[in-house]
């Protein structure tokens, strides 16, 4: 499934506490499909827009392990089916200065098994994302999710024998055996 870019940015703050900018966060998200992530978690678009798609397909089928789609789409990321677990591992950690903001798109269609995103969700993401930033008093970063082992090693893959021209396909491994394996 190649979706291109997935609806997320990057963002750093200043000395401001991570529990203070999630609490704010959270009374002002447009939705739960809102969240934000660690540094580490968001490493490619491959691997996000999996993530995505497992989440929203357990949703659909109204077989979640978790309440929300944000917490379902992150214990995906973290590979694991422990959203308590899932959250320690791809989430903020209470020293980071930087980390995600991220947009779930709502799912359009599910045909076949296959979730696609509504076709405006690039243009609810570039009009809510900046705006939130703003009111977060967060810093824009232009950076792209990128891959690394040592990240990949935080979300709690096992990466001893990974190059990292493997990586990618070893979260998306990763995101899968959560699937299989709940």
């Amino acid at each position: 499934m190649e979706l291109g870019r997935f609806p997320c940015i990057k963002w750093i703050k200043d000395n401001s506490s991570n529990t203070s900018v999630l609490q704010k966060f959270l009374k002002i998200r447009p939705s739960g499909r809102w969240l934000m992530l660690g540094d580490h978690a968001a490493q490619s678009n491959r691997q996000l827009w999996t993530a995505w798609h497992c989440s929203e397909r357990r949703f659909k089928r109204n077989k979640s392990l978790a309440r929300n789609v944000d917490a379902e789409f992150i214990r995906y990321l973290a590979g694991t089916h422990h959203v308590s677990d899932a959250f320690q591992r791809a989430g903020l950690s209470d020293d980071a200065n930087n980390g995600w903001l991220v947009y779930l798109p709502e799912c359009d269609d599910f045909s076949d098994g296959m979730a696609f995103p509504k076709t405006s969700y690039s243009e609810i993401f570039e009009n809510e994302s900046l705006e939130l930033l703003e009111l977060l008093n967060l810093e824009l970063s232009e950076e792209l999710p990128s891959l690394s082992i040592s990240n990949a090693n935080i979300l709690g893959l096992e990466s001893d024998n990974i190059d990292i021209e493997d990586l990618e396909n070893s979260l998306i491994g990763f995101i899968l055996s959560s699937e299989f394996n709940s």
